[in-house]
């Protein structure tokens, strides 16, 4: 191992064990730790102004946020600075921090780098989409995963709302090209590679304007199902 590797991987083991030893001020301390996660993702998870693709994190399913970080390190999704940052981590590490940022208060109000304000033709267009699907296609709604206030559903569908328009078009052109998977099956590239580039943009604008009341969190597990298998979501958790 080069000298960089083992001084991350001493990093590492003794952000661990601050994080599983400091008692009750566990918490705080890993923040502190976690200071590179902010310059990005905003001091508390929230997102940054201005960054157009870089989601928020807090208050996202942990599970969900643990499968991205380890979709990272092992290569199924494409980020130098993200994979750097956790090349060397364990499961046990990636699941500390997934817990970290689902515990912190949900970022609901509409995305800081929000598309200007579409026309009627392509509010139709994203609405039906994101709505109704397209049973034609075969295309689920995004509602229909993601729930009807788009606030995501433990433990592995995140929200959606606030989420920048650009990042949600660079992250479904990411299926499309494969430089993103999901955990089998990938449903979300299924779903990317039926859709067209107008309709990409136009769920992204569309998407980038939405937002809930304060406080508002993914909805618990098994409270509703899947229209189809989906990554490593339950199963139980699909309609029949």
């Amino acid at each position: 191992m080069n000298v960089r590797g083992r001084a991350r991987r001493f990093a590492l083991g003794s952000v661990l064990a601050l994080a599983f030893g400091a008692g009750a001020g566990a918490a705080e301390d890993l923040g502190e730790h976690l200071r590179a996660c902010a310059a990005c993702h905003g001091e508390h998870g929230e997102g940054v102004r201005g960054a157009e693709y870089f989601p928020h994190l807090a208050g996202k399913p942990a599970g969900y946020l643990f499968e991205q970080l380890q979709g990272f390190r092992d290569g199924r999704r494409a980020n130098r600075q993200m994979t750097w940052f956790v090349e060397f981590a364990n499961d046990a590490w990636l699941h500390t921090i997934a817990d970290y940022y689902a515990a912190l208060p949900p970022r609901t109000r509409a995305a800081d780098t929000s598309a200007p304000p579409q026309n009627a033709a392509q509010r139709a267009l994203a609405e039906k989409l994101g709505r109704d699907g397209d049973p034609a296609r075969d295309l689920p709604a995004c509602s229909a995963c993601h729930g009807t206030n788009l606030a995501g559903l433990a433990p592995g569908v995140p929200a959606l709302v606030a989420l920048p328009a650009d990042y949600i078009a660079a992250q479904l052109g990411s299926w499309r090209a494969g430089t993103r998977q999901s955990k089998a099956p990938d449903c979300m590239q299924q779903i990317a590679r039926a859709l067209k580039p107008d309709e990409i943009q136009a769920i992204g604008d569309w998407l980038s304007h939405q937002a809930n009341a304060d406080g508002v969190r993914p909805a618990p597990a098994g409270s509703f199902a899947l229209p189809r298998p989906c990554g490593a979501v339950a199963a139980t958790q699909v309609t029949p």
